[in-house]
């Protein structure tokens, strides 16, 4: 079964490193274009399940948002039973998102072991040989190396573009509004900054006073 998938991918694949007859270039180029697919199928899945999810992670995000200010307040008004009650709930619901974004993130990944797999099919004995020697790789490298060089300009490009893409750029926009809502969010430095101005202000009553 393992053999048969391989096959078959081989037959996908295959063609991207037949575009140019110097067979190193072509290597290079079909690598870089498995590597933008990769990209492409990765982003979409996350973009998927996003989606499926984005009524779930809204409410999530409300939440944290509600119990955090919360938690502001309470210690904005000296309540630090209060404060405790509230921060509780704000890193239950900060756990719960933290995750739920971790697992939408690994979606990212899910096409890489495939490929990897059929490289290793097909170019599993072929070692590139490096000018110099590099510590901790050595004087030659595998596909995996290869393959992970040219992943990186191809995330980078595909990151750059991605927003101008039909349905792309919809995932984009739906992630965005998701995530408006925590410019609400409260924070300590704030109470901080307001008792550093009341304290200045104070400061400059008193010393008015003795001017």
């Amino acid at each position: 079964m393992y053999t048969h998938w391989l096959v078959y991918l081989d037959k996908i694949f295959l063609p991207f490193y037949q575009l140019l007859s110097d067979p190193v270039l072509a290597y290079f180029l079909g690598t870089f274009l498995l590597a933008i697919i990769c990209v492409i199928i990765g982003e979409f899945l996350v973009g998927i399940a996003f989606y499926a999810n984005r009524n779930y992670v809204k409410k999530l995000t409300n939440d944290l948002v509600h119990w955090n200010n919360l938690s502001v307040e309470a210690v904005k008004k000296g309540d630090t039973e209060a404060y405790h009650t509230f921060n509780k709930e704000a890193n239950d619901v900060y756990g719960k998102l933290f995750f739920l974004t971790i697992a939408h993130s690994a979606a990212f990944l899910v096409p890489i072991p495939f490929v990897l797999a059929w490289m290793q099919f097909r170019f599993g004995g072929i070692e590139f040989p490096l000018p110099f020697i590099v510590p901790g790789v050595g004087a030659s490298v595998s596909y995996i190396f290869t393959f992970v060089v040219l992943y990186l300009p191809s995330y980078w490009l595909f990151k750059k573009i991605k927003h101008k893409l039909p349905l792309f750029k919809d995932f984009d926009r739906i992630m965005r509004e998701s995530s408006e809502v925590v410019k609400e969010m409260k924070s300590l430095a704030d109470i901080l900054e307001e008792k550093i101005k009341a304290s200045k202000a104070r400061h400059k009553n008193i010393m008015q006073q003795k001017a």
